[in-house]
């Protein structure tokens, strides 16, 4: 497989053609790495990735609050030190990104101008205009890069990569839309990119030719105005003639985000084609991609084209830190899949550490191991959706006895319908994945069985595992129990027939994902809403919404928001709106309007003298996340 020919960055071998993309941790106190960013990194190594790419570190705090990490101190080269020595333990190379700051998009900071190359509006809040960054303000960050790519060198890191995409502080400077200067850094082509160009001297002068440099950049904006593809490609052969050691390229801005950080609605490897456009540009330095490439055959197939000589894997090693063993051994079976979802940006966003929904030893490798029972439990779970089978899983991998009870004939509860839709297959294939888990385990499973307190109580468990999910909500108007009314769920998983005009009661995520797939099949589609806007319930990150709004957008449905549903009649809904009785024709109506939890079986267990928990939509309909963290962490801590 070229996946796993060695890789060639100026004098630097890398064993294989795999990279941990950069995503940033929480730092240590300084802003140095802490003993958990060297485990999450360390254990990417392990797990057989060639080049491990730090998340973003700053050079200086003088300009800006320190956003992430930051690298500007000798002592904090005792902990890098350690990680360069744990990453080359394993064979691996290890490269800090390195950032002269994040000016305009400041988002931790709502009071204070952020610095920029101009006057330009602050993307996180409007309001702050930010300050132009000063002449000598530049000169020392210029000078602060250099200093802080020294250090690196000396702790043993590999290589540095300039941190030049995303519409952060050297995108603002080589963006002819963000810059608006009329000194030495603004203006003409090369005195926009002066800033970029300068840093690289710098590092080059203060770490000397042998040391490699790599540019992470953004070729263009693509729906946005910030870069257009013939600025990025320019930049890209500038780079080029600048000898620069690697090109880590990428797509996308802010008001597009879902074209920069992957999101599940999003095909595999979407970048590909566009960032073959550089490989017809760049002579000498070789070019990393990422985008989904976490299938293998994708990132397989991204290598054979020539369309990239690396590829850079960020969500998929989240899911999966052994990702490349496992294809390497062909253990394709065990592949961890990440399901799309965003919560580790979204969670990293709020400040929190970073984490994956699907894996719940991601950011906590060692704090949240598992160790082998030290009791022989009986474990009976009863549920057989994610939070369930993670459960059942986690106990049967501690060495538990475990007894899974399932009332439908399959696995998978809510996740199933989740995963349901054409444009969720990543979540499919990570049910299908914990399904194969259950069979492979010492896991007795019985399916098409309700089991209530009677079957508990003769059971005998010494622990029990609720994991019985939530009950879909129907409100309950004139007309909601007629024939031609359904539930999402039953919609999704084909089990009811729908005709040709559909509206959707509820324009909340699960509304919005079953009216988009109704509307790919061809129906005609309305989406009733109660509230001003749709999705205003999801708490998602935000490539992910700007995602699904794009393709509730580009299907063409129809949003009536602002809007009560009053009654069902045979041929239409009746709905008030501004205070005004209205009708649409319809012949199939879909309620999708959330979720209602029952504990009264977990009740029952407790009053019965079992010891129980309660996890996932049965606690409160919730995210996948929960679900799986609570089934793991359930076991985990018993």
């Amino acid at each position: 497989m070229l996946l796993f020919q060695e890789g060639k960055i100026r004098n630097l071998t890398i064993k294989n053609r795999i990279a941990l993309a950069p995503m940033g941790q929480p730092a240590d106190i300084d802003g140095g790495f802490t003993q958990s960013n060297i485990d999450y990194l360390v254990e990417r190594a392990k797990g057989g990735v060639g080049l491990i790419i730090t998340g973003c570190t700053v050079c200086s705090d003088e300009y800006e609050p320190r956003p992430c990490n930051m690298h500007n101190n000798f002592h904090q080269n005792d902990r890098l030190g350690t990680l360069a020595d744990q990453v080359h333990m394993y064979g691996s190379k290890l490269c800090l990104q390195l950032s002269p700051g994040i000016g305009r998009m400041n988002f931790i900071d709502p009071f204070t101008p952020p610095y920029s190359s101009s006057p330009v509006p602050s993307y996180a809040f409007p309001d702050l205009i930010c300050r132009e960054m000063p002449a000598e303000g530049i000169k020392k960050l210029v000078k602060a890069m250099g200093y802080s790519a020294q250090l690196a060198m000396r702790a043993g890191v590999d290589m540095v990569q300039v941190h030049a995409y995303g519409g952060y502080l050297i995108d603002q400077f080589t963006s002819a839309y963000w810059n608006k200067r009329s000194d030495e850094y603004g203006g003409s082509f090369e005195n926009r990119t002066r800033f970029l160009r300068e840093i690289i001297e710098e590092i080059r002068k203060m770490c000397g030719n042998k040391f490699p440099i790599s540019v992470k950049l953004t070729i263009d904006s693509v729906d946005g105005p910030e870069r257009p593809l013939e600025e990025g490609l320019a930049v890209a052969k500038m780079l080029d003639e600048m000898d620069v050691d690697l090109l880590h390229v990428g797509r996308g801005a802010y008001n597009c985000r879902w074209r920069m950080v992957s999101s599940v609605y999003q095909e595999p490897g979407f970048d590909i084609e566009a960032v073959k456009q550089i490989k017809n540009i760049v002579k000498n330095m070789p070019v990393m991609v990422h985008g989904k490439l976490d299938g293998y055959n994708i990132a397989e197939k991204a290598l054979a084209e020539n369309a990239a000589d690396f590829v850079a894997i960020g969500h998929g090693l989240l899911a999966d830190p052994h990702w490349a063993n496992k294809i390497k051994d062909n253990r394709l079976d065990e592949i961890i899949p990440c399901i799309g979802c965003g919560e580790c940006h979204y969670n990293a966003m709020n400040g929190k550490i970073l984490s994956c929904a699907v894996t719940p030893t991601t950011g906590y490798e060692k704090e949240y191991a598992l160790t082998p029972a030290t009791e022989n439990k009986r474990i009976l779970v009863i549920g057989g959706g994610p939070g369930g089978m993670k459960a059942a899983i986690t106990a049967a991998q501690r060495g538990f006895q475990v007894t899974l009870w399932e009332k439908n004939t399959y696995l998978g509860g809510e996740m199933t319908v989740a995963g349901a839709p054409r444009f969720k297959k990543d979540v499919a294939s990570h049910v299908e994945y914990l399904v194969r888990q259950i069979y492979k385990h010492a896991i007795d499973l019985k399916l098409g069985f309700n089991g209530g307190i009677e079957d508990v109580i003769k059971f005998n468990p010494d622990f029990v595992v609720v994991a019985t999910g939530a009950e879909p909500i129907v409100i309950k108007v004139p007309g909601y129990d007629k024939a031609h009314v359904t539930l999402a769920e039953d919609v999704l998983l084909h089990k009811k027939n729908i005709g040709n005009q559909v509206v959707v009661v509820g324009g909340g995520l699960v509304g919005c994902e079953t009216a988009v797939e109704l509307a790919m099949q061809g129906h005609d589609v309305t989406i009733i809403e109660m509230m001003d806007g749709i999705l205003k319930t999801a708490s998602h990150f935000v490539a992910n919404d700007q995602n699904l709004r794009y393709l509730v957008q580009q299907s063409g449905l129809k949003i009536l928001s602002s809007a009560k549903l009053t009654e069902i009649l045979d041929d239409a809904i009746l709905y008030e709106k501004d205070g005004q009785q209205q009708k649409v024709s319809c012949d199939s109506v879909v309620f999708a309007v959330g979720f209602r939890s029952n504990q009264d079986l977990y009740n029952q267990i407790k009053n019965a003298g079992f010891e129980a928990v309660v996890i996932g939509d049965n606690v409160q309909p919730g995210k996948i996340l929960d679900a799986i963290h609570q089934g793991y962490h359930s076991i985990r801590v018993l």
